[in-house]
């Protein structure tokens, strides 16, 4: 559970005090705070999400300056170097914000790790999927039956985006060619943009019609922009809805 502090007045805090303060302990580390104390992450891993648990916390180190932890740059020096000390804490202070990112079952599982690299492979190792099959097919049949329906058009595409930002997470293909990866994203980003427009209530056929008649074809962004406008535009021609004050309407309300 992440966890919340003062700023300690002493400049080198010990393992407890980052472990309890880690967003306080970074900020210390940079040189100051901007007062304002963050949890690291809302993707606590749970055995299934290692992907969003990993790209979060990892944007979280590597907003702190702290990602050479993750690797063999930030190699432990010596313990007679004068530069182990700053290393320690350092190291430390990364260990506690991945105890922090989880739920206390399953960080109480690293915290005798030695290093933060440690951490980093093994929760790879042990909640990652390899193959990625399941997830890949679950976020495929979200996709695949998700409509606009009741959802306005800026929920309707927030929805599709969520699921295609994981969907490419899962996906990573080694292009020998960089053309190659450059005209698969074209593709990708076609047929995104069809998906967009086939989910579409039937009231936007026009702009859907007026959009899928442009040549060349437009961004999913600025098929959604317009599509967005028209809905805007419905809107305010129709007005707000009217209330039915008739006997008649108030009993077919009750």
């Amino acid at each position: 559970m992440t966890k919340y502090g003062m700023t300690m007045a002493r400049q080198t805090p010990s393992f407890s005090e980052v472990t309890s303060h880690p967003e306080t302990s970074a900020a210390g580390s940079n040189g100051g705070s901007d007062g304002n104390l963050l949890p690291i992450t809302g993707h606590k891993p749970n055995g299934q999400n290692y992907l969003l648990w990993s790209q979060s916390v990892m944007m979280f180190i590597c907003g702190k300056g702290r990602d050479d932890y993750l690797t063999e740059v930030a190699a432990p020096p010596s313990k007679e170097d004068p530069k182990y000390r700053t290393w320690k804490l350092e190291n430390n202070m990364v260990m506690s914000w991945f105890i922090n990112s989880m739920t206390n079952e399953i960080g109480e599982n690293f915290l005798l790790y030695g290093t933060a690299k440690d951490i980093w492979v093994a929760a790879k190792e042990t909640y990652s999927s390899f193959d990625n099959s399941s997830e890949l097919f679950a976020i495929e049949s979200i996709l695949h039956d998700l409509r606009q329906g009741d959802l306005t058009v800026t929920q309707y595409f927030n929805a599709l985006t969520q699921n295609w930002q994981e969907l490419d997470m899962f996906e990573e293909y080694d292009w020998k060619c960089p053309e190659d990866g450059i005209k698969y994203r074209k593709i990708i980003e076609k047929k995104r943009l069809y998906k967009f427009l086939l989910g579409l209530n039937k009231d936007l056929d026009e702009v859907r019609g007026r959009i899928m008649g442009l040549k060349p074809l437009p961004s999913i962004q600025e098929a959604f922009s317009e599509v967005r406008m028209e809905e805007s535009r419905k809107k305010v021609m129709m007005g707000p809805p009217t209330t039915n004050h008739s006997p008649e309407g108030y009993a077919l309300s009750v």
